[in-house]
């Protein structure tokens, strides 16, 4: 049977039987009226054979900013925020995204635009609120500055019940001085104390030498760039379970803009090489190596930032992990589960990079999204 339509079509849907193949063998789910997945048997008759193609709950862009799709938009005050969240929430679905991580907005009634979309009509969300950093610490006007000695406080007012994530600008280029840290370790590890402490995690911008050790050892859940990790840092990230998303784009980006005879532009370069030669260790170690938009690609392009993991090391196995299966362990977001949202990605079989990009069924909440076949 095959299901034909985007809106209209979804009531032929609910509630019937979905037969898919996954890479551990074809199983059998309903969808709920509700748009969460069942237990096939409380789903109603009929049943959907979709085995000819390969089912994955929907990839994963773990560091996406759905207020803003460029550097521009993000330092535009006049942009229309709940315009421009809605438009980049559709161009991840069509693209099969179905969870991303929103790490950071300088606006909270962007979460707010956020939560109000229809669930079908956006992907889920991880939410960070508001960035931190201390003054002068990020572009003028696209953060929260605080007083670094106040960090505790700053993160025990944070967010409200949509925000699960703390998002700190850990290093910033300062004229004249280079990179430069915005927190010292021990403010970082009292506000992975103060976030933990509200069941929230904590994820942190950093671009600079000096920033990911430090925070690594204050207990930061996942480092964002994090150019130069070194051994020790990702095997203590590793332990942990820990993340890291390079956004391999957004760094070239930021070389390419600096210029390679700059002294920016020469360092982002050799933290990109490093970059080269800790992914694969890195994954080997346990951490959870995760791909991310940022500003750079355009959303729902989280493919091409696993094929730039490849090119730095990872296999292609592995990258596609990082926008699957590791991505969805750490954010506890497994898919394909009964109760949780009846999210479907299909691609043409064998399951590779190639075909992760050209979506042929994606349904979000029990709802045709796109279908291609």
């Amino acid at each position: 049977m095959r299901i034909s339509g985007v809106r209209a079509s979804f009531t032929a849907v609910k509630g019937r039987v979905l037969r898919i193949a996954t890479g551990e063998g074809e199983r059998s789910l309903g969808i709920d009226r509700d748009g969460s997945w069942a237990e096939a048997k409380a789903a109603g008759a009929g049943t959907i054979d979709l085995t000819g193609w390969m089912a994955l709950p929907g990839l994963v862009d773990a560091h996406a900013h759905l207020a803003a799709g460029t550097i521009g938009e993000l330092l535009d005050p006049t942009r229309g925020r709940a315009e421009h969240v809605a438009r980049h929430a559709a161009e991840q679905l069509a693209a099969g995204v179905t969870l991303i991580a929103d790490k950071g907005t300088d606006h909270i009634e962007t979460v707010a635009a956020t939560m109000a979309l229809d669930p079908a009509d956006r992907p889920e969300v991880e939410l960070a609120g508001l960035l931190l950093a201390n003054p002068g610490g990020y572009y003028v006007g696209a953060a929260t500055e605080i007083d670094p000695s106040e960090i505790g406080a700053a993160v025990d007012g944070y967010g409200t019940d949509d925000v699960g994530w703390v998002k700190l600008i850990g290093d910033w280029p300062r004229r004249g001085l280079g990179a430069v840290r915005n927190f010292t370790e021990e403010e970082l590890r009292v506000a992975a104390d103060h976030a933990h402490r509200r069941g929230m995690r904590v994820a942190i911008h950093t671009a600079a030498p000096d920033t990911p050790g430090m925070a690594v050892r204050a207990g930061i859940d996942s480092i964002e760039h994090g150019l130069f990790l070194t051994e020790d840092d990702v095997a203590m990230l590793g332990e942990r379970g820990g993340a890291w998303v390079p956004t391999i784009a957004a760094m070239e980006d930021l070389a390419s803009a600096l210029g390679p005879d700059s002294s920016g532009g020469r360092l982002v370069g050799e933290g990109l090489a490093n970059v080269r030669s800790l992914l694969a260790p890195a994954v080997a170690a346990g951490v959870r190596v995760m791909a991310g938009t940022d500003l750079s690609l355009p959303h729902g392009a989280v493919v091409a930032e696993a094929e730039r993991l490849v090119a730095c090391g990872l296999s292609e196995a592995d990258a596609i992990e990082a926008m699957v299966g590791s991505a969805r362990r750490f954010l506890g977001r497994p898919g394909l589960t009964v109760g949780e949202p009846a999210d479907l990605l299909l691609v043409d079989p064998p399951v590779g990079l190639a075909e992760l990009s050209r979506p042929r069924l994606v349904l979000r909440c029990g709802r045709v999204v796109v279908d291609t076949r």
